[in-house]
């Protein structure tokens, strides 16, 4: 005699496979649906978060003070709103993630948190990027996390949160940087330069 188990009421969790299924229907087609911890986040992007995000990478072949000029190309990939490999119940899509070694060796693959080296999310009004993914970022082993926050107009720097990610508040060592300020780009306690805030925020409005 067969038996049906229940499950109890409460929010519906899905696994990494589960979502992959789901995206492969197309479900989420045109949309930015991302997976934290279990849970489905779609992403909304504008004209101002687009330009924060581009500014902040930088084009591929311009000279400025964004991560594509200061950090060697033959040690890092900067990549744009592209996927990593998930882990745990974990899929994000971040704005921006830095990785170990050259683009051509993510041909065949996204690089995963142990090729990670910074990820970098442009925020206007989403909590999400500093309390979900905060924790996530940390417990997955991400060294360095930056929010470039839009409304606040500052930039947040989390690094070091320690060997098991903890809560926000205790584990990262945080810095806050106003418009008007510069953030160093620090990466495995080499300095490659600093960024100027300003130049990576839309006009006021």
């Amino acid at each position: 005699m067969s038996t049906i188990q229940v499950r109890p009421p409460g929010r519906v969790r899905l696994t990494v496979e589960e979502f992959a299924r789901i995206q492969d229907a197309g479900l989420f087609e045109g949309r930015h649906v991302q997976l934290l911890d279990g849970e489905l986040y779609e992403v909304t992007k504008n004209p101002r978060h687009n330009f924060g995000v581009s500014a902040l990478a930088g084009p591929t072949h311009d000279v400025g003070r964004h991560l594509r000029s200061l950090l060697p190309r033959d040690e890092y990939a900067v990549r744009e709103e592209k996927s990593i490999e998930p882990w745990g119940n974990w899929w994000p899509e971040p704005d921006i993630a830095v990785a170990q070694g050259k683009q051509r060796r993510y041909e065949d693959r996204h690089p995963g948190p142990e090729d990670l080296v910074l990820l970098v999310e442009v925020t206007e009004s989403s909590e999400q990027d500093r309390t979900k993914k905060l924790v996530g970022y940390a417990a997955a082993g991400i060294p360095i996390y930056w929010i470039l926050d839009l409304a606040l107009r500052r930039l947040e720097v989390y690094r070091d949160p320690g060997p098991s990610g903890r809560a926000p508040g205790t584990g990262w060592v945080e810095e806050m940087i106003p418009d008007g300020g510069f953030g160093e780009l620090v990466i495995d306690q080499r300095s490659f330069g600093w960024i100027a805030v300003a130049e990576n925020l839309p006009r006021a409005m």
